[in-house]
Protein backbone atom coordinates (compact mmCIF):
# COMPACT_ATOMS: atom_id res chain seq x y z
CA UNK A 1 0.00 0.00 0.00
CA UNK A 2 0.93 3.25 -1.32
CA UNK A 3 0.75 6.28 1.69
CA UNK A 4 -0.06 9.53 1.02
CA UNK A 5 2.95 11.72 1.78
CA UNK A 6 1.69 15.37 2.25
CA UNK A 7 -1.22 16.66 4.32
CA UNK A 8 -3.76 19.12 3.51
CA UNK A 9 -3.23 22.30 5.13
CA UNK A 10 -4.02 25.76 5.11
CA UNK A 11 -2.07 29.41 5.41
CA UNK A 12 -5.78 30.68 7.32
CA UNK A 13 -7.31 29.05 9.85
CA UNK A 14 -10.63 29.40 8.52
CA UNK A 15 -9.20 27.43 4.96
CA UNK A 16 -10.08 31.32 3.34
CA UNK A 17 -6.85 31.00 1.10
CA UNK A 18 -7.18 27.64 -0.02
CA UNK A 19 -5.57 24.00 0.68
CA UNK A 20 -2.08 23.53 -0.13
CA UNK A 21 0.43 20.02 0.60
CA UNK A 22 2.70 20.04 2.85
CA UNK A 23 5.18 16.77 3.00
CA UNK A 24 4.58 15.00 6.17
CA UNK A 25 8.49 15.11 6.87
CA UNK A 26 9.13 18.83 7.18
CA UNK A 27 6.22 18.49 10.09
CA UNK A 28 7.70 19.50 13.56
CA UNK A 29 5.10 19.45 15.75
CA UNK A 30 1.18 19.87 15.62
CA UNK A 31 -0.72 21.95 18.55
CA UNK A 32 -4.25 22.22 19.36
CA UNK A 33 -4.74 25.51 20.14
CA UNK A 34 -8.29 27.63 20.51
CA UNK A 35 -9.90 24.60 18.95
CA UNK A 36 -7.72 25.07 16.16
CA UNK A 37 -4.34 22.49 14.60
CA UNK A 38 -1.91 24.23 14.09
CA UNK A 39 0.63 22.46 11.90
CA UNK A 40 4.50 23.80 12.73
CA UNK A 41 7.50 23.16 10.33
CA UNK A 42 11.02 24.54 10.58
CA UNK A 43 9.96 28.10 9.33
CA UNK A 44 6.21 28.33 8.95
CA UNK A 45 2.67 27.71 10.74
CA UNK A 46 0.09 26.08 8.82
CA UNK A 47 -4.06 24.91 9.72
CA UNK A 48 -5.55 21.82 9.44
CA UNK A 49 -8.92 22.57 8.36
CA UNK A 50 -10.35 18.98 7.71
CA UNK A 51 -10.80 18.34 10.96
CA UNK A 52 -10.34 19.27 14.71
CA UNK A 53 -9.81 16.02 16.20
CA UNK A 54 -5.66 15.70 17.19
CA UNK A 55 -5.82 12.46 18.19
CA UNK A 56 -7.50 11.10 15.14
CA UNK A 57 -5.00 13.44 13.11
CA UNK A 58 -2.42 11.53 14.98
CA UNK A 59 -3.16 8.29 14.56
CA UNK A 60 -3.46 8.19 11.10
CA UNK A 61 0.14 9.79 10.52
CA UNK A 62 1.74 7.12 12.86
CA UNK A 63 -0.52 4.72 10.94
CA UNK A 64 0.93 5.85 7.79
CA UNK A 65 4.82 5.54 8.86
CA UNK A 66 5.29 8.45 11.19
CA UNK A 67 6.56 8.85 14.73
CA UNK A 68 4.11 11.41 16.71
CA UNK A 69 4.07 11.47 20.36
CA UNK A 70 2.00 13.73 22.83
CA UNK A 71 4.37 16.13 24.49
CA UNK A 72 1.36 17.45 26.77
CA UNK A 73 -2.56 17.67 26.20
CA UNK A 74 -2.61 20.09 23.29
CA UNK A 75 0.77 18.95 21.39
CA UNK A 76 2.64 16.30 19.38
CA UNK A 77 5.83 15.93 18.22
CA UNK A 78 7.72 13.96 16.32
CA UNK A 79 10.52 13.08 18.86
CA UNK A 80 13.35 12.15 16.44
CA UNK A 81 14.00 15.87 15.13
CA UNK A 82 14.19 16.86 18.65
CA UNK A 83 17.89 17.54 19.42
CA UNK A 84 17.22 18.42 23.26
CA UNK A 85 15.21 19.47 26.35
CA UNK A 86 16.04 22.07 28.89
CA UNK A 87 13.94 22.78 32.22
CA UNK A 88 12.82 26.45 32.70
CA UNK A 89 13.01 28.35 35.54
CA UNK A 90 9.25 28.01 35.70
CA UNK A 91 9.44 24.20 35.94
CA UNK A 92 8.61 23.76 32.11
CA UNK A 93 10.50 21.34 30.26
CA UNK A 94 11.52 22.60 26.62
CA UNK A 95 12.11 20.05 23.76
CA UNK A 96 13.87 21.79 20.84
CA UNK A 97 14.12 20.67 17.77
CA UNK A 98 17.67 20.98 15.07
CA UNK A 99 18.28 23.81 13.45
CA UNK A 100 15.46 26.11 14.81
CA UNK A 101 13.80 28.23 17.63
CA UNK A 102 10.99 26.28 17.76
CA UNK A 103 10.48 24.23 20.94
CA UNK A 104 7.37 22.38 22.67
CA UNK A 105 6.45 22.39 25.80
CA UNK A 106 6.81 18.65 27.80
CA UNK A 107 4.73 17.92 30.85
CA UNK A 108 6.59 16.04 33.59
CA UNK A 109 5.84 12.80 32.58
CA UNK A 110 6.16 12.97 28.83
CA UNK A 111 9.34 14.63 29.44
CA UNK A 112 10.87 11.79 31.52
CA UNK A 113 9.90 9.65 28.21
CA UNK A 114 11.64 12.18 25.86
CA UNK A 115 14.38 12.04 28.09
CA UNK A 116 14.63 8.43 27.75
CA UNK A 117 14.55 8.51 24.63
CA UNK A 118 17.08 11.01 23.44
CA UNK A 119 19.14 9.31 25.97
CA UNK A 120 18.60 5.59 24.05
CA UNK A 121 18.92 7.36 20.93
CA UNK A 122 22.68 9.04 21.88
CA UNK A 123 24.15 6.06 22.28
Amino acid sequence: MEWIKELPVSRDPKGATGIVSLPLDSILYIHFYEAVIQVHTATEMYYFTLGSNLSLLVDNLNNSGFHFEKTDRAQVADYRRISHIEKTEFFQYRGYFEGTAKYVIFSESNYRKAAKILKDRSK
